[in-house]
């Protein structure tokens, strides 16, 4: 067998569900009312999963006749689960259930990372423009350096690149929280950690993308990023009330220091994955400027991923960094609460993720995406606008949820949209030209400190909300691609 059928039968076997017990139930259910040796109607076929005994017997199949294979009925009430509900589907398989994985373990050390830090320097400088600079200034790399991540990830190992970005991330951090246990910490010394860390976020972002793409069907990709939303949006709602906490309870260095376990738990996962190897173009400095002119003119060539990426820069821009950068603000000026308060208020980001990416799982491949990323700007920029008027805690928590619903369908979606679109070869590059738009939050953060030191957190809020408001109406109004994009 040559080696192209050996790599394909071995992606075959690394993605396959492990359904077993599942088929034997659904198998019965589809053979109940049929005669020996009568096919099924063609719409339970198409319906049946596959057969996924670990042991095959080699006298089932001879002369390409198939022997019929009698399963057990289990007793008892049959459960039926509704046909159309694909909420955990991507899970069935091996290799996106470790990718999902390092998602989970590294989503919860950088919701404790934003905590922390928002907390940390607001405490040290009670400026709210440096606050908010520090909290979006891990995504500066990402505009400076950032189609170098997606070369990376197109000729190497995306699997042992995850794994060693994670173990860089763990070490910074370790060092980093003994610095703040030692109480020898000081705003530049903030500015540096999160400068560190976002070098990371350049390669990890196109890189998990890329892995994510790979390990299950195209038609799953929907349900598959937006599970991986999922892991982000759980963490985002448990790690800050918990991060909160520890800061009340113990100060800053131990939840720093519970950032690092984590992780160091994200590089298991990132090893844990088992792809087989695949031919990619050698690493060639005099070769590297054309690849990466290559993975533009192919962004330029397709005028979908061309609107998506244009539309991505809004949220990066005006709202995360309002949101999250202008929190602890709102936290301690507006409603006069502590860093519980704050842990909350992150949280009810966190609750609203997680329920956008559970609905927007369920529906499996969602067919009008383009609509769906449009609608869901615009429900952003109307809780944005409803929360710049707020004045009780308890208001905000139902209105941040909204939001946060918004953002996650957003980010799923687009990214769901561009990955069904690129070719393998090119996924780290397009992934990586995508993510400038996240390179923008350190702009976002320099205009919402600007704003909210000179007329205060809620007319800040106000006017981000106007601005996303006023670029998505201009970009309906220019081009009617994306709108009618499948």
């Amino acid at each position: 067998m040559s080696s192209i059928d050996n790599n394909r039968n071995q992606i075959q076997a690394d993605n396959q569900p492990m359904t077993s017990s599942y088929n034997a139930v659904q198998n019965t259910s589809l053979d109940a009312g049929l005669t020996p040796g009568a096919a099924p109607a063609p719409d339970q076929r198409a319906e049946m999963p596959p057969i996924t005994s670990g042991i095959v017997d080699s006298s089932l199949e001879t002369d390409h006749t198939v022997a019929q294979i009698t399963v057990a009925r289990p007793s008892g009430r049959r459960i039926r689960m509704p046909e159309n509900l694909h909420t955990f589907e991507s899970f069935k398989y091996r290799n996106y259930r470790y990718v999902w994985a390092t998602t989970l373990f590294s989503s919860g050390g950088f919701w404790m990372q934003q905590i922390v830090i928002g907390w940390l320097m607001y405490d040290i400088t009670r400026s709210a423009f440096l606050t908010t600079l520090a909290m979006g200034l891990d995504a500066l790399p990402i505009l400076l350096i950032g189609p170098i991540g997606g070369l990376l990830v197109d000729s190497l190992d995306r699997r042992k690149l995850l794994a060693g970005i994670y173990a860089y991330q763990a070490s910074v951090t370790a060092v980093f929280a003994t610095f703040v246990i030692l109480g020898s910490v000081e705003p530049l010394h903030i500015f540096i950690y999160i400068m560190m860390m976002g070098v990371g976020w350049v390669i990890l972002d196109p890189a998990r993308a890329s892995l994510v793409s790979t390990t299950v069907p195209g038609e799953t990709l929907v349900n598959a990023f937006a599970l991986n939303s999922l892991g982000f949006s759980v963490t985002r709602l448990a790690a800050p009330a918990i991060g909160g906490g520890l800061l009340a309870l113990v100060g800053p260095g131990p939840a720093l220091v519970i950032e690092a376990i984590l992780q160091g738990l994200a590089v298991v996962a990132a090893l844990a994955i088992q792809l087989p190897l695949a031919e990619r173009a050698e690493l060639k400095l005099k070769t590297a400027v054309s690849r990466l002119v290559e993975g533009a003119l192919y962004v330029k060539s397709q005028p979908v991923i061309l609107s998506v990426i244009a539309l991505s820069f809004v949220p990066p821009m005006m709202s995360f960094p309002f949101l999250n950068g202008l929190m602890p603000v709102f936290a301690a000026e507006i409603f006069e609460t502590g860093s519980v308060g704050l842990g909350l208020l992150m949280s009810s980001l966190g609750a609203g993720s997680v329920l956008g990416t559970l609905v927007l799982a369920s529906f499996g491949n969602v067919r009008h995406k383009g609509q769906l990323i449009i609608l869901s700007v615009a429900l952003t920029s109307v809780t944005m606008l409803a929360f710049s008027q707020v004045t009780s805690i308890y208001m905000a928590f139902p209105i941040l949820i909204a939001s946060s619903v918004g953002m996650m369908v957003f980010f799923s979606t687009s990214s769901a949209l561009v990955q069904s679109i690129v070719p393998d070869e090119f996924r780290g590059r397009v992934t990586s030209i995508s993510m400038f738009s996240f390179g923008m939050m350190p702009v976002g953060s320099l205009a919402a400190g600007i704003l909210a030191q000179r007329l205060g957190a809620p007319t800040a809020m106000l006017v981000a909300s106007g601005v996303v408001a006023f670029l998505l109406v201009a970009f309906i109004l220019n081009s009617r691609l994306l709108w009618n994009t499948k």
